[in-house]
C-alpha cells in the first residue's frame, strides 16, 4: 500500500478514501484533544465565569483582578521562590558532583552506579512524599535516630518544614540533573583538556576554565527544566505537610489546589493556575531564546578565525 493510496472502504455505493498519514497521526492527535487542548479549554472558560452561582455568568477577567490583590497567592509565591531556590541549588551541585565523580575514567562499577542513578527519579511523587514522611517520623522514624534527635518534628515544625520537604525534592530530582550533565560531560571534546594539562593546568583551573564555558548550554536547559519541575511539585507537599504548619510550606500549587477543592472556587483557582502556566511558559521561552543567541554567536567565525 503506497503512503498516497490510503485505506477505502464501502458503506453502501459511496467509498471512502482515509489518507494513510492520518492512520498514524489520528490516535495521536485525538489524544492530544482530549487530554490537552480540551481541558485547557475548559479550564478558560472556567477562569472567566462565576462558577459558584447556579447560572454560571461570565465576570470577564474578574477572577485574574482578584489575583493582584491576594495576600495568600503573593505568600504562596514567595514560599514558592525559597523552596524553588533552595531545592535547585542543591540538586544542581550535587547533580555537579555526582556527575563529575561518574564521569571519572578511574572509577570502579562505573556501569553500576550510573544504572542505579535513575532510581529515585522514577519513583512516584507520592511514594516519596509517604517515605520521607515515614523517616522524618518524630518517634518512628529513623533520620531521629540516626542524628540522635529522637522526637524533633521534621514536618511540624515551622522552622524545619520547609528544609524536610526541601531535602525530600532534593533526593528526588538530583538523578535527573546528574544525568543530564553527566551527558554534557561526556560529549565534550578530549583536546582542550590534553593541551592545558600539557601547559600545567590543575582539576580546578580545568573545570573553571574549560569544563563551566562548554557545559553552560547544558547547564542553563538542566536550570530551566529544574525550574519547571520544581514549580509544578505538590504531590510530596501535599503527603508530607498539607501546606502546614500555619501554611508556611503552601507553594503555589498546594494553594491552587486548596482553592479549587477545599474552599470549592473553581473560577479563581483556574485563573491561579493559568497564571502560572503562563509565568512558566514566558520564563521558558525567554531562555530557549537566550541559548539560541548564545549558540547562533558560537558558530559565528571570530576575527582571528576570518584572519
Amino acid at each position: 500500500m503506497t503512503p498516497a493510496a490510503g485505506v477505502v472502504s464501502r458503506r453502501g455505493a459511496r467509498r471512502i478514501r482515509i489518507p494513510e498519514p492520518w492512520l498514524y497521526l489520528g490516535p495521536a492527535l485525538l489524544w492530544f484533544l482530549m487530554f490537552s487542548v480540551f481541558p485547557l479549554v475548559y479550564t478558560i472558560n472556567m477562569s472567566l465565569r462565576d462558577w459558584g452561582s447556579a447560572d454560571q455568568p461570565f465576570v470577564g477577567l474578574a477572577n485574574y483582578a482578584e489575583m493582584i490583590s491576594d495576600p495568600s497567592l503573593y505568600q504562596s509565591l514567595r514560599t514558592t521562590a525559597i523552596f524553588a531556590l533552595g531545592a535547585i541549588s542543591l540538586s544542581f551541585a550535587l547533580g555537579v558532583a555526582i556527575a563529575l565523580l561518574l564521569a571519572n575514567d578511574d572509577l570502579v562499577c562505573k556501569a553500576f552506579f550510573r544504572s542505579i542513578l535513575i532510581l529515585p527519579y522514577v519513583i512516584s511523587d507520592v511514594v516519596v512524599g509517604i517515605s520521607f514522611r515515614l523517616m522524618f517520623h518524630p518517634i518512628l522514624g529513623v533520620m531521629n535516630y540516626v542524628l540522635g534527635t529522637r522526637g524533633w518534628d521534621w514536618f511540624g515544625s515551622p522552622n524545619l518544614a520547609l528544609t524536610s520537604i526541601i531535602l525530600a525534592v532534593v533526593w528526588h530530582l538530583t538523578p535527573f540533573f546528574t544525568i543530564i550533565l553527566l551527558a554534557g560531560l561526556l560529549s565534550l571534546p578530549k583536546e582542550p583538556y590534553e593541551a592545558a594539562r600539557i601547559d600545567g593546568a590543575g582539576s580546578w583551573r580545568l573545570f573553571r576554565h574549560l569544563t563551566l564555558p562548554m557545559m553552560r548550554p547544558v547547564c542553563q536547559v538542566v536550570l530551566l527544566m529544574g525550574v519547571i519541575d520544581v514549580v509544578k511539585v505538590f504531590a510530596i507537599v501535599f503527603t508530607t505537610t498539607d501546606g502546614g504548619p500555619a501554611r508556611l510550606t503552601e507553594v503555589v500549587g498546594m494553594y491552587v489546589f486548596r482553592t479549587g477543592f477545599r474552599y470549592y472556587r473553581l473560577d479563581y483557582a483556574s485563573a491561579m493556575a493559568l497564571g502560572v502556566v503562563v509565568a512558566v511558559a514566558i520564563l521558558a521561552f525567554l531562555a530557549m531564546r537566550a541559548l539560541s543567541e548564545r549558540a547562533g554567536a558560537a558558530l559565528v567565525p571570530s576575527e582571528v578565525g576570518r584572519r
